[in-house]
């Protein structure tokens, strides 16, 4: 890996999702023509390098509207659901793993340890932070790595969430509404993509705090 110019990170977070991105522009408005193309060297830099810039571009809507809006704002975040003793929203039905709460026990664990640590109420994001920056989780290498790899999955799977959905709703935008056509039978196939991968996004944006709660749980 080291010798890539781009880390895992960058290819799976930014080129795949830029590539989508590059792919539905030209379904719609025939620019960049890069599809079916037998691209020089130059030219594959060049769309490499756009695809890049276009995942960049993208991360931040992409953050903004499943993390921020549809997370923080709708569903509630995972130090809140984990923590919960029973959900109530009726998101639950939708996402029903998503809801699905912590143990009693460590949920006990975690509450006896973060009095133990002087804070008497603590919840929600003031408790993912206490639990994140205490000292002693963040020396853990074992933990580090593994929280390393779910953010790596979750930024990947958001990033592609949203851009599969923007290609799919830019290519029916611009399709014939016609069943028998290729461009609108594509673009139904990336909304379709794009949900599916939502899922995907929540399920390792939750089991990034999962992972943290029952590790700090489980410390003596």
């Amino acid at each position: 890996m080291k010798d890539l110019p781009f880390d895992p990170y960058d290819f799976f977070g930014y080129l795949a999702s830029g590539l989508l991105v590059l792919f539905g522009l030209e379904f719609a408005f025939g620019v960049p023509s890069i599809a079916g193309r037998d691209l020089k060297t130059l030219d594959l830099v060049v769309a490499l390098l756009a695809a890049y810039i276009a995942g960049q571009l993208i991360a931040t809507p992409s953050r903004a509207l499943l993390e921020t809006v549809l997370v923080r704002k709708v569903l509630g975040p995972p130090s809140e659901t984990l923590m919960a003793v029973r959900a109530k929203s009726p998101w639950r039905f939708v996402f029903p793993g998503y809801f699905e709460p912590l143990p009693d026990l460590v949920r006990a664990k975690i509450i006896e340890k973060v009095r133990a640590e002087g804070l008497s109420l603590c919840e929600g994001e003031a408790l993912f932070l206490h639990i994140r920056f205490r000292d002693y989780m963040r020396a853990d290498q074992t933990l580090s790595a593994r929280l390393g790899a779910f953010l790596n999955k979750y930024g990947f799977s958001r990033n592609l969430a949203f851009s599969s959905l923007l290609f799919g709703l830019i290519t029916v935008i611009s399709a014939p509404p016609d069943l028998g056509s290729d461009r609108l039978r594509y673009g139904l196939m990336g909304i379709a993509a794009g949900l599916l991968l939502t899922y995907r996004y929540l399920k390792f944006f939750r089991q990034y705090t999962y992972e943290l709660f029952n590790t700090y749980a489980g410390r003596t």
